[in-house]
């Protein structure tokens, strides 16, 4: 189905048509209400048989008029698609009476070819443009044609004026190539009308393309939103390529996060609660991740994968993790204060690993999810199950500590065993509480305020790509 004729746009257009057709019944009628106050002036110099042409006409106009008035005000929303072709009749009829009327007034038909008739009939074709309709346009310029070369006929056939050879003026007679030029330029307005009419008619259709365009994709931001940052929605709806599968090297910071003891928990309340608990739980876990600028890779039952520095590459990825994590935990502390499932203190823990990974689209051509993959997602997850053994909040991998020591202390673990690594990792452990709030509210005015760039361009589909290394029944999640 072609865009113009869309159920939307062609509602839009059909509004616009009735709109015009409303605007020409105003200039109707205050052409009906010009030509009484006219009439009013000059019956007295025209013949009775005249002035019964000339009152039928101007009634006919009035008349028309009120009726389309009722019927605009009785049917407001309804479109008529022949109503512009009657009205231009209508009008272009009523118009053609003044011929038969200057018939019988004393001075002869050759009123009609003298006076101002012709820019009436050119007021009327360039109105025709008000119906944003090029058929209505070239309607209108061929039947005022019509109308008058059968008026020009008429009047050669029963030698109503003289014909003259030559070019006159001032004179009872005409010239016709003079009168067969008027009819051509009469009609003529109608086709530029036509033009203008088509012009504006596509320009509208534009605009409104453009703003359904504009508002179909605020509508698929904001359920994209539901689930992806709105960096990352933004990344991805500016340029259909980046939904192509494959991978591509980057640098971030990968954070895991659980619920200790989650099933117990679960067991002891009703399952509604249970699912009332998880939605304000990950709302407001979710909105900490995305306002350090990271993206919500996926939720894994009560825990949840994020990932900061892919696709959007921010500054100081590992410090954005490690403050996300502590407001994290805050916030639990928080709900943990208000909270009455009766199944005690909620914990949970926070892993968090840096180091290269694979970023980009994962899955098959019918399905595929944007997600990071490699050593440092494992790693991670790992480290937040190292939480139960240690009794901590938030472990953090040394590349990590590295890049945040200067601001956040941390205390080293040792080295930890983790399943899935031949060799043992070295650890830190981050307890919000060693930082002050002061502090804290400092780390994150520097880091909110500081720029997030876009990934520039996705890999070319001709470009080489990074093989993606399994480990094990690893996929780079919690298993």
């Amino acid at each position: 189905m072609s865009i113009e004729k869309s159920p939307e746009i062609v509602r839009i257009l059909h509004a616009q048509e009735m709109r015009g057709e409303r605007i020409v019944n105003h200039i109707r009628f205050a052409f009906a209400l010009l030509s009484v106050y006219t009439f009013a002036h000059v019956w007295t110099v025209n013949t009775p048989a005249a002035n019964t042409i000339f009152a039928v006409q101007i009634g006919g106009y009035l008349v028309y008029s009120l009726l389309l008035y009722a019927f605009f005000r009785l049917r407001p929303g309804v479109y008529v698609g022949w109503l512009k072709y009657v009205s231009i009749f209508v009008d272009l009829a009523l118009l053609t009476l003044t011929a038969l009327a200057t018939a019988r007034n004393h001075s002869g038909i050759i009123e009609y070819f003298t006076s101002y008739l012709s820019t009436v009939y050119v007021l009327w074709n360039l109105m025709s443009g008000f119906r944003y309709s090029l058929a209505a346009c070239l309607y209108s310029a061929g039947l005022s044609a019509l109308f008058n070369s059968v008026v020009l006929a008429v009047t050669v056939y029963t030698d109503a004026v003289p014909i003259s050879p030559v070019s006159v003026y001032g004179q009872n007679a005409i010239n016709l190539a003079d009168q067969c030029q008027q009819v051509l330029f009469i009609a003529l307005p109608g086709v530029v009308a036509g033009i203008i009419a088509r012009m504006s008619r596509n320009l509208i259709l534009r605009a409104e393309v453009e703003s359904l365009a504009r508002a179909r994709l605020e509508r698929e931001k904001q359920e994209l939103g539901r689930y992806l940052s709105k960096d990352l929605v933004d990344f991805v709806l500016s340029d259909p390529r980046r939904l192509k599968l494959g991978g591509t090297r980057r640098h971030v910071s990968v954070m895991f996060t659980d619920i200790r003891n989650f099933t117990p928990l679960a067991e002891s309340v009703e399952p509604e609660v249970v699912v009332s608990f998880l939605n304000e739980y990950f709302t407001e876990m979710v909105d900490i991740v995305f306002r350090y600028g990271g993206t919500l890779d996926k939720y894994i039952g009560d825990g949840l994968m994020a990932v900061f520095g892919a696709p959007l590459s921010v500054e100081d990825a590992p410090k954005r993790a490690v403050m996300a994590a502590i407001e994290m935990v805050q916030a639990l502390e928080r709900f943990n204060q208000r909270q009455h499932l009766g199944c005690g203190e909620i914990r949970m823990g926070v892993g968090i690993a840096t180091g290269t990974v694979i970023s980009g689209n994962i899955g098959s051509l019918q399905r595929m999810e944007y997600t990071c993959i490699g050593d440092t997602v494992n790693t991670a997850s790992r480290l937040e199950q190292a939480n139960k053994e240690l009794g901590s909040k938030i472990i953090i991998c040394q590349a990590t500590y590295a890049a945040v020591n200067e601001a956040i202390p941390a205390q080293a673990t040792g080295a930890v065993s983790i399943r899935g690594k031949n060799r043992q990792v070295h650890p830190y452990i981050v307890d919000h509480a060693d930082v002050s709030p002061a502090r804290l509210s400092e780390l994150r005015r520097q880091l909110l305020q500081a720029p997030r760039r876009m990934e520039s361009m996705p890999p070319r589909p001709d470009a080489p790509r990074v093989p993606v290394v399994w480990s094990g029944t690893d996929r780079g999640g919690a298993q």
